[in-house]
């Protein structure tokens, strides 16, 4: 009877055995929590970019607009000529107002733009320089649209076109 006693115990597992067990699930528990906060982060900074991206279209669509319609006058025509060189100016686009027309204003007038239910603010800006080798009649200019969503580096993405 002793003996079978002695048989029965050796069956079980071990303390060991069930730390290491436990510590293994912890483990797994742990790695599964970071690979989804991972991914949770890496979506919205995508969806982030994506807004920021789509300001910087609309900044340059709408420069683009101006220079079509004004043609050889907009460099020297007001908001605009204050923006050609090395300034910033904000292009400012009423997200809710789909009537009301973008409006181009000088660096002192920086206002953020709230896209749908998002609690951050997108500041679009633009710089508008002459391109080089151009001629009089027929100017070209680089447009780089940047919007920031915050502070860092990390927090704001260009976009440069050249418009004729």
């Amino acid at each position: 009877m002793m003996r079978q006693l002695f048989h029965r115990s050796k069956s079980a597992f071990s303390l060991i055995e069930v730390l290491f067990a436990i510590a293994f699930l912890v483990l797994v528990g742990v790695a599964m929590a970071s690979l989804n906060n991972a991914a949770a982060r890496l979506t919205e900074t995508t969806e982030l970019k994506q807004m920021a991206l789509g300001l910087n279209e609309q900044s340059i669509a709408f420069v683009a607009l101006m220079r079509r319609t004004m043609g050889a006058n907009f460099a020297t025509t007001q908001p605009y000529q204050g923006c050609i060189g090395e300034a910033s100016c904000y292009v400012i686009c009423p997200p809710t107002d789909i009537n009301q027309d973008c409006v181009l204003k000088s660096t002192n007038a920086k206002e953020a733009v709230k896209i749908g239910t998002s609690k951050l603010q997108f500041t679009p800006s633009v710089i508008i320089r002459e391109a080089f080798g151009t001629g009089v009649t027929n100017k070209r200019y680089l447009v780089n649209a940047t919007t920031s969503w915050g502070k860092g580096a990390q927090k704001q993405l260009t976009t440069a076109r050249i418009i004729e």
